[in-house]
């Protein structure tokens, strides 16, 4: 009786399963066209700490300033556009950028190191964890 009981609850358990992963993958696909795509950007110009850069120069780490109306001073890590962008920049580099959203993901591009004297206004904290 007990491979049976089992049995049925292995099925049971699979069934589940797979009925929430066919509901999670039914949606459709969308492509959306690269001029529709670019007018659904939003771009933000922003500025902050260099943190690192993945090994396949892919992901890029920031600590930046706050977006007002958009978002807190925070680290984030989003989409290098451009590996080169982030090059010969060492942890702690005060950076400007174009922050880009579009739809839920956000990426970086045009990485550009700011000067020396540059003052960003960032909580000691936030720069604390960051190890800046």
């Amino acid at each position: 009786m007990l491979p049976e009981i089992f049995s049925f609850r292995s099925s049971l358990l699979f069934a589940i399963a797979a009925a929430f992963t066919f509901a999670a993958c039914s949606g459709e696909t969308e492509t959306v066209p690269a001029e529709d795509q670019a007018a659904q950007e939003q771009t933000y110009e922003v500025r902050g700490f260099f943190v690192e850069v993945d090994d396949a120069g892919q992901i890029i780490t920031i600590l930046h300033e706050e977006i007002p109306e958009v978002m807190r001073s925070m680290q984030m890590r989003m989409i290098l556009e451009n590996a080169a962008d982030a090059e010969n920049l060492e942890r702690g580099d005060m950076v400007s950028f174009t922050m880009v959203r579009i739809g839920n993901s956000w990426y970086v591009r045009n990485v550009q190191p700011l000067p020396e004297d540059t003052e960003l206004e960032i909580a000691d904290e936030l720069k604390e964890r960051a190890r800046i």
